[in-house]
């Protein structure tokens, strides 16, 4: 139930760059919830397509979980403030380690929280 993918694209910059491979964690949702904070793959709602975003809000109706999801390049982003809020269901997973594309394996990193304000 773990899956790595390339990053593509400058929209988590500068955490994430292009050519960079992230972890992505499909157990602890089976587990545990999404929370903001927490750095995600999703399916993108409008393209066929996978995104990696940071979870910055969260809200709950009777029967579901929405998330508002946000890259960290403002400018190169594609997320929630161009979609809007997103189910719960199109979240993959949870995105855990991050390599550098130009790195040796041993170059693994655990993947900071994200601090809102």
């Amino acid at each position: 139930m773990f899956a790595y993918f390339r990053v593509k694209g400058r929209s988590m910059e500068p955490l994430c760059k292009e050519g960079d491979f992230v972890l992505l964690d499909r157990l602890s949702y089976f587990v545990f919830r999404p929370k903001v904070g927490d750095m995600v793959v999703l399916r993108h709602p409008q393209e066929d397509r996978l995104i990696l975003k940071y979870i910055t809000k969260e809200k709950t109706d009777e029967y579901h979980s929405w998330y508002w999801v946000e890259g960290l390049n403002k400018e190169g982003s594609s997320d929630s403030r161009s979609f809007g809020w997103i189910p719960r269901e199109i979240i993959l997973g949870k995105a855990l380690l991050i390599r550098r594309s130009r790195t040796g394996p041993a170059n693994w990193q655990i993947s900071a929280e994200h601090k809102t304000s």
